[in-house]
């Protein structure tokens, strides 16, 4: 439906290709979060949400927004690495800190400057939020990288998982979600990482007890939609979805955590055990991300890493000291 300054009564439809199942308790908040689009644009859009990626695999609908679909998708940001190798940074293990940092790098300068650059391939991002911590969850406890060396560990099939993988000291096994259940219950892999409520809907706390607090990623969960359909909008579809997904990143965090409260004393109830790895131990794995992540990644932009932790206003204890040295460097110069 090509937009018209919004003299048509007909409102334009746009299909949000959800990768939740409708029993994931983030299903409702994706759905509630289309209708608040929908009120505030007064009748002049009709967001729909379809769950378990019906319309489509999540990057074949992303490949088709970017050649102009009216659709919506919920992916993470290293599905806009292809398009952006940038983005990919952002799901680096151990960067963001806070549940807070995944709104404020997407609307801090350097997140403008890399939309900016999205919007020349096709996308624009209607929302970038917290998804949750994410955390192993192990058949044997992984307090430390040495715990790591002996585990396969499931990760998706993607440079960046497999490089967390390596950060956390195990053996990479790729395997799609929904084979993740059967992998860990046959031995093909150890363990598995996601948000407390991911583990918990795919009931892997059945195969794997040991709930390791690595908090190695705030996960960032996005909506990209088409550049081309958004300025064929009406001034108010667009203002709807400007300010809808612009406020949602701070109601998403609370979102996430009334879910994941819960779910967590089911899992602990059902005799899943708590492993919290000491400061050191994170540390490591904190000094093996910020050392070894970037040389894998050669297309990134100079000095990403330091410019997305100035965006967050993050201060880096083990990096904090060499910038200290620098900064007296150049103030004697």
């Amino acid at each position: 439906a090509a937009a018209n300054g919004g003299s048509s009564n007909e409102p334009v439809v746009l299909k949000m290709n959800s990768i939740k199942t409708t029993s994931d308790p983030m299903y409702e908040a994706w759905s509630n979060f289309c209708d608040r689009i929908n009120e505030a644009a007064n009748g002049t859009l009709d967001v729909q949400i379809y769950p378990s990626e019906s319309l489509g695999a999540t990057t074949d609908v992303i490949e088709s927004i970017s050649k102009g679909a009216a659709a919506i998708q919920d992916c993470d940001f290293s599905h806009l690495a292809d398009y952006v190798p940038d983005y990919s940074a952002f799901m680096m293990p151990y960067l963001l800190q806070k549940p807070e940092d995944v709104g404020n790098l997407w609307l801090s300068d350097l997140g403008q400057e890399l939309e900016a650059q999205l919007h020349e391939k096709g996308m624009r991002i209607i929302t970038a939020v917290y998804f949750g911590e994410r955390n192993w969850l192990t058949k044997s406890p992984m307090p430390d990288r040495a715990a790591a060396s002996t585990m396969k560990l499931r990760c998706a099939p993607t440079k960046m998982w497999t490089e967390m993988v390596n950060v956390m000291g195990g053996n990479a096994t790729t395997c799609t979600w929904s084979e993740t259940y059967q992998a860990i219950s046959q031995g093909v892999a150890d363990g598995a990482e996601s948000p407390i409520h991911i583990l918990y809907s795919a009931k892997l706390h059945e195969v794997a007890k040991y709930l390791n607090y690595t908090r190695h990623l705030y996960a960032p969960t996005i909506m990209v939609m088409s550049e081309e359909v958004y300025q064929s909008l009406p001034e108010e579809g667009k203002k709807a979805i400007d300010e809808v997904g612009q406020a949602y990143p701070a109601q998403a965090i609370e979102e996430v955590e009334s879910v994941v409260g819960p779910m967590l004393e089911d899992m602990i109830n059902e005799g899943v055990q708590e492993v919290y790895p000491t400061d050191e131990a994170i540390q490591e794995w904190r000094d093996y991300s910020f050392e070894h992540v970037p040389e894998a990644f050669p297309e990134w932009s100079d000095n990403l890493v330091e410019r997305i932790q100035e965006a967050i206003g993050a201060t880096d204890s083990s990096a904090s000291a060499d910038t200290d040295a620098a900064a007296d460097d150049a103030a004697a110069a």
